[in-house]
C-alpha cells in the first residue's frame, strides 16, 4: 500500500512540476496576496467548523452591514492534486463574491495522506450541509447555492454531489441526499483518473490500461474515484438529477496537466444519463489559457478574469 501511495503521489506531483513550472513564481505570488487578504479582509467569518474532519473548517464572505436582503451563495472547493492546498490562498474570490452581492463559502477538507478521496466526499458533504443549515444567519439564500470548485476541488465536488444524487456509497455508506443545488460549476477537473496516467509523462496518450485509475483505487481503497466512470453504469436517460438542475464545466486547450478530454467525457455521459440537467460545456480555445489561467486571473485581481468566473457563475 505505501509503495502504491508514494509512487502515485510522486508522479502527480513530477507531473505538475513539469508541465507548470513556469507557473510556480505566478501562483506563490498570488496565494501570499490572498493570504495578505484573508488577514485584512473585514466581510468574513473565519474557521468555521463545520462538523466534518478535523480539518473540517470553513470562510464565509459576506456583507456584515447587509444580512436581511438574501443573497445567492457561492461554495468554492480549492483544488491541489488532493495533497495541498488552503482555503486562504483563494480568499479573494471570497471578497469578489461580497463585492458582487453574494456570499462566498470556501471550505477546508481533508487531503491526503490524512484522509482517503471518500473522506473529502464526506467533508465538502457535511460543509454542503452546514451551509445549508446556517447560511440565512449570513445574508445567504439556502435555496440559491451554487457549489463549484477547481482542479480537484472540481473532481471532488462532482462526485459529492453524484454519489449523494445517484445513492452511491462513500466510506461503506449511502450520504444521504443533499439540498437541491442550485447549479455545479466546475473549472478544469480531473474526472477520470485516466487522466493522470503516469505514461503521459513520458510522451504516451490515449492509454487504455488505466494504470494511474488502479493505483488511486487502491490508495483509496475503492474503485468509485470517476465521476465519468459512476455515470457510466446507468441506462440512458434514466437519472432525473445529478444534484443541481444546471451544470457547466470549464475547460481549456492550453492545459497540459488536465487534457480538455476529461470535462468532453464527462459531458458526454451526463447528456446520455440525465438529458433533462442542462449541460453548459464552456471551451477556451485560442486564448491560451491553461489549467491556471481563469482561477489564477480571478485571485489576482484581473478584472477580466473575475468578470469570466462571475459569468461563469451565473450562466
Amino acid at each position: 500500500m505505501k509503495v502504491f501511495s508514494v509512487s502515485l503521489l510522486v508522479l502527480i506531483f513530477l507531473n505538475i512540476l513539469n508541465v507548470n513550472a513556469g507557473f510556480l513564481i505566478p501562483n506563490l505570488i498570488a496565494f501570499t496576496d490572498n493570504y495578505i487578504n484573508f488577514l485584512s479582509e473585514k466581510n468574513v467569518s473565519k474557521d468555521i467548523k463545520y462538523g466534518g474532519s478535523s480539518s473540517g473548517t470553513l470562510d464565509v464572505f459576506y456583507n456584515k452591514k447587509d444580512t436581511s436582503n438574501l443573497k445567492p451563495v457561492v461554495i468554492f472547493v480549492h483544488g491541489g492534486a488532493w495533497i495541498f492546498g488552503n482555503k486562504y490562498e483563494y480568499s479573494k474570490i471570497g471578497s469578489l463574491l461580497v463585492r458582487e452581492d453574494y456570499v462566498g463559502v470556501l471550505p477546508n477538507y481533508v487531503l491526503f495522506p490524512r484522509g482517503s478521496i471518500d473522506d473529502m466526499v464526506d467533508d465538502l458533504y457535511k460543509a454542503i450541509k452546514w451551509t445549508y443549515n446556517n447560511i440565512s444567519k449570513y445574508g445567504g439564500n439556502k435555496n440559491e447555492i451554487i457549489l463549484t470548485g477547481h482542479s480537484a476541488g472540481a473532481h471532488i465536488a462532482a462526485l459529492t454531489a453524484f454519489k449523494a444524487s445517484l445513492d452511491i456509497k462513500n466510506n461503506g455508506k449511502t450520504l444521504g441526499s443533499l439540498p437541491k443545488l442550485k447549479k455545479l460549476v466546475l473549472f478544469n477537473g480531473p474526472y477520470d483518473f485516466d487522466d493522470y496516467d503516469p505514461s503521459r509523462i513520458f510522451g504516451y496518450t490515449d492509454v487504455e490500461s488505466g494504470l494511474s485509475e488502479r493505483l488511486v483505487s487502491i490508495l483509496v481503497n475503492n474503485k468509485d474515484v470517476s465521476p465519468t466512470d459512476l455515470l457510466k453504469k446507468f441506462k440512458d436517460g434514466s437519472v432525473e438529477s445529478l444534484g443541481a438542475p444546471v451544470i457547466t464545466l470549464f475547460a481549456a486547450d492550453k492545459d497540459q496537466l488536465v487534457p480538455h478530454s476529461s470535462s468532453n467525457n464527462l459531458s458526454k455521459q451526463i447528456r446520455r444519463v440525465s438529458p433533462s440537467t442542462t449541460l453548459n460545456y464552456v471551451f477556451s480555445k485560442g486564448n491560451n489559457f491553461d489549467h491556471f489561467t481563469l482561477i489564477l486571473g480571478a485571485i489576482s485581481n484581473n478584472n477580466e478574469l473575475e468578470q469570466m468566473f462571475m459569468d461563469l457563475c451565473e450562466m
